[in-house]
């Protein structure tokens, strides 16, 4: 008798945590749980940010300083926020200009995405717009590249290039924690418009050096701006197009065409961009010197972690760069 309320109970209670998993499935399915764009424009779109319409594009833009003009390009997955120090150092000397390039962040494209070729296009007409002349490109990771695809089409625009963690093909495979490939699988397959915070929490952790070093604030833009509804299907639409329009070919003869000088920091434990495809990397650049910069405790985000150390060796390159 005992046995069967037992098992009689437990019946219950799996039947129970099934019906509220398959709810909360549903209802992340549904989009009750993403951020609304406008609440994430409200809270993460305050001064100086501005939007910028060029053409039916709607930029998101922090336009700071004033003086020669830098223009930074955030990475995948991240937006403008990724510079706030590095930002705060330099615009005390320059004009800088940080844009959040679509399909990331608070800027909207109602067209399909293209992949890089298109925000490199994007760009174009955006300098025309407000009338820029020559300026420092400054990228991380996959803004590096779309900062060498640009210098390759625009010599004359760009004075110097200051990138980190710089892909040129395609990157390699890499292996993040068990927690992360179990929530991705969960969201490649049965949530595909939602990530909990706690994946961005445990995934940043990762591509961190130091994980102690992610602060409350970045993680809270990370997981807002990405959970924004309707977000995750234009990142894949975008990851997809660079897959036929970079990827399948890289960068590196691009790369071989650029002749101003090269800044690249990189941190030694970077899991996604490994150290050791620096010297490839290096060896791209066949008309130029690169000066190389390794940060021995870092991950894939330097100006994130380190802000004041990478900040200043920065500032320090593009200070030599106007000197001349």
């Amino acid at each position: 008798m005992m046995i069967k309320s037992v098992l009689k109970w437990t019946s219950s209670v799996l039947a129970v945590g099934l019906i509220v998993c398959v709810g909360i499935i549903a209802s992340m399915r549904a989009g009750w749980w993403n951020p609304s764009f406008e609440d994430v424009q409200k809270k993460h779109a305050t001064a100086p940010s501005k939007f910028v319409m060029v053409e039916d594009v709607e930029l998101h833009v922090r336009d700071e300083g004033q003086g020669p003009v830098i223009i930074m390009l955030h990475s995948s997955m991240t937006n403008l926020r990724i510079y706030d120090e590095w930002a705060d150092r330099l615009k005390t000397d320059y004009r800088v200009i940080r844009i959040d390039w679509p399909p990331y962040g608070l800027s909207t494209d109602p067209k399909p995405s293209q992949g890089m070729p298109s925000i490199v296009k994007l760009l174009e007409k955006f300098v025309a717009q407000e009338g820029l002349d020559k300026f420092t490109l400054v990228g991380s990771s996959s803004g590096s590249t779309i900062s060498v695809l640009y210098t390759a089409s625009h010599p004359e625009q760009v004075r110097a290039l200051a990138l980190s963690t710089l892909p040129l093909s395609s990157p390699p495979t890499s292996e993040p924690p068990a927690t992360v490939k179990i929530v991705q699988y969960i969201n490649q397959n049965w949530v595909p418009n939602y990530l909990p915070k706690f994946y961005y929490k445990s995934s940043l952790g990762w591509l961190y050096g130091v994980s102690s070093r992610l602060t409350p604030e970045t993680l809270d833009w990370y997981y807002e701006t990405n959970n924004i509804d309707g977000k995750f299907a234009l990142v894949k639409q975008y990851y997809e197009a660079n897959l036929k329009a970079v990827w399948s070919k890289g960068a590196g003869d691009e790369a071989a065409q650029i002749k101003v000088p090269i800044l690249l920091q990189w941190g030694d434990i970077d899991p996604v961009l490994p150290i050791d495809l620096v010297p490839g990397a290096v060896a791209e650049f066949k008309n130029t010197k690169v000066e190389v910069i390794h940060y021995p405790d870092v991950g894939h985000y330097p100006m994130l972690e380190l802000p004041d150390e990478t900040g200043q060796d920065l500032k320090t390159f593009i200070d030599k760069i106007h000197a001349i």
